[in-house]
């Protein structure tokens, strides 16, 4: 079963997601992944403005990869990290209202590894 099946049978609601976005096919592929959109129609999310902060579904409210940087290897920590200012409300200017779980999906190697932790409070 996807992360987003398992959620919702345990009535967990996410509030944003931190992905890993090294290129920008990656994120497309993740907002499939995350059931945001139909396999295939992840640009309709990034047209309808349901990704941005203020969105349905905000994802990288910290700018991702691109935006921080990519640190090889201390990815995952960053994304947690920023996982945990959400749902604290500690995140400043990349605050999303009202986030009490952050869903992150980190991706390395070849694609081969992939982790993913849901930070709630």
């Amino acid at each position: 079963m996807s992360d987003d099946i398992l959620l919702k049978m345990r009535g967990v609601k996410i509030d944003g997601i931190e992905t890993h976005d090294c290129f920008t096919t990656s994120e497309y592929m993740a907002i499939d992944h995350f059931g945001i959109t139909a396999p295939g129609e992840s640009w309709k999310a990034v047209e309808e403005g349901v990704l941005e902060i203020d969105g349905k579904m905000p994802i990288n409210p910290s700018g991702g990869l691109i935006g921080a940087g990519h640190p090889v290897g201390a990815t995952g920590v960053r994304q947690l990290l920023d996982a945990h200012k959400q749902v604290t409300g500690t995140a400043g200017d990349y605050q999303i209202d009202g986030a009490k779980n952050i869903q992150t999906l980190n991706i390395g190697g070849s694609g081969t590894t992939s982790v993913s932790f849901v930070v709630g409070v």
